[in-house]
């Protein structure tokens, strides 16, 4: 007979242990608290939940630190990587967005007047500690 051993530590244990990556340093500076409470759904609302508006921009961003080229890439990348997919904000134990919900995402996101407003705060804040120099800032497509 086999007796089974309980894991010493949890996985967010373990995550605590590493050192801090770039991407987690960075979305740990980013404030998107008026962006998430203007795109979430209202709690009244009927049907599916779906995944919160937080670790869907989270990994957006990610894409872009990471430089992963396209929605496909993120989706593998969220699902064959638990680090990166807990750093986004996602549970690791629930499946990862799929592209579909990506794309309605990114519909959504493009829509608002909130997300303007957001990048407009970043521009002054990375201004005042000196990251731009905020000659040269536009919004880029990405194709």
């Amino acid at each position: 007979m086999y007796i089974r051993q309980e894991c010493f530590l949890s996985f967010e244990e373990i995550i605590k242990f590493q050192k801090e990556t770039k991407l987690q340093m960075v979305l740990a500076q980013l404030d998107f608290s008026i962006l998430v409470c203007k795109l979430s759904k209202p709690s009244h609302k009927r049907g599916p939940k779906g995944h919160e508006i937080l670790p869907l921009l989270n990994s957006l961003i990610a894409m872009q630190i990471e430089k992963i080229k396209t929605i496909h890439g993120l989706v593998q990348r969220l699902n064959s990587d638990p680090i990166f997919r807990y750093n986004c904000g996602f549970d690791i134990l629930k499946p990862a967005p799929s592209e579909s919900t990506f794309s309605r995402f990114l519909d959504k996101l493009s829509s608002s007047v909130e997300l303007e407003e957001e990048f407009k705060i970043l521009v002054l804040k990375a201004k005042s500690l000196g990251i731009i120099d905020g000659t040269e800032v536009a919004i880029v497509e990405q194709s």
